[in-house]
């Protein structure tokens, strides 16, 4: 079993608009809701793979019967952590130039008492699961110490950690050593406190990372395909030219796909070239977080993937 943590998971709605107007009335068509977060995201293309999946986090409010009956509805099993204030609302805005300008919530603060629950969650699913995924952004209450107490809570009965985060949150996961990390190049600049970097520079920054001891780095690079680095040298991948709909949530597949290579331990160039054909796949697609496996197994072939190192 895989079990994905979704410390502030959000309930998403996608609109659509002529043009945005500041300051006016703006009339948009509801394209779909659903519900996400970086974790839940992860969850639903693992549901999407027939891979047994369980999700916890913390939920609360007035969506939160939606969370349940959509993770229902996925075939997800739910173990989300119940909060007195309510999970955020974010809202993805796409205007007739195929522009998207997010909306997004800070999220619920949370309490003491939630956050011990969660803790004890997530120490007895990793005595179930193969691979623990903490994915995403935190909520008010979750600090440094926290995070790093539950990343050690994740991984304490052998189960490998993935970890997908960005700033302060990716930098204290470095410190409990995560088999398994997806920087995009943005996050990879904010560890290297760097402004801008080329493609080598970033690759030998996370060389430095895998000699630390995280084992595994993948550095997403949208259109540009990824680099997978590890011990055994670094490989790059390129996306295959397919007709793209939506992006929302590739990141997140990449991190599925992943998943599923550390429970069966594949090869790195495989690793890689699972990572870019699913999420080329939702690229496919427009809703985020969703693949058909048709069109995974179709792109599979048309990913090239080389060892440089």
């Amino acid at each position: 079993m895989i079990t994905t943590v979704t410390l502030n998971p959000a309930f998403d709605k996608m609109l659509s608009v002529a043009e945005i107007q500041i300051g006016e009335t703006n009339r948009t068509q509801n394209v779909f809701t659903s519900v996400g977060g970086k974790g839940i995201n992860v969850a639903k293309v693992l549901r999407d793979l027939d891979t047994e999946v369980t999700a916890t986090g913390f939920l609360g409010g007035e969506v939160a019967p939606i969370f349940v009956e959509k993770m229902k509805e996925h075939g997800i099993e739910n173990r989300m952590v119940p909060i007195r204030e309510c999970t955020r609302t974010n809202i993805q805005l796409y205007d007739a130039q195929g522009r998207r300008t997010e909306l997004l919530e800070q999220g619920p603060n949370t309490t003491a008492e939630e956050r011990t629950a969660l803790l004890n969650e997530v120490a007895q699913l990793s005595a179930q699961s193969s691979v623990v995924a903490v994915c995403g952004s935190a909520p008010g209450g979750v600090d440094k110490p926290y995070y790093r107490e539950l990343l050690r809570a994740a991984k304490q009965s052998g189960a490998s950690l993935a970890v997908d985060a960005s700033g302060p949150l990716l930098k204290a996961a470095l410190e409990e050593h995560p088999r398994f990390i997806k920087p995009n190049r943005s996050e990879m600049l904010e560890l290297m406190e760097r402004d801008e970097a080329s493609d080598g520079e970033m690759i030998s920054f996370a060389e430095h990372l895998v000699q630390s001891g995280i084992e595994y780095v993948l550095i997403s690079m949208g259109a540009r395909g990824a680099a997978l680095l590890c011990g055994d040298g670094v490989w790059r991948g390129a996306a295959p030219n397919i007709p793209v709909k939506n992006t929302l949530g590739c990141g997140d597949t990449m991190v599925a796909s992943f998943c599923i290579s550390l429970q069966q331990d594949l090869s790195p160039a495989d690793m890689l070239r699972n990572a870019i054909a699913l999420s080329s796949a939702n690229a496919m697609t427009l809703e985020a977080a969703h693949i058909l496996p048709r069109d995974y197994r179709a792109l599979l072939p048309h990913c090239m993937v080389t060892k440089i190192g």
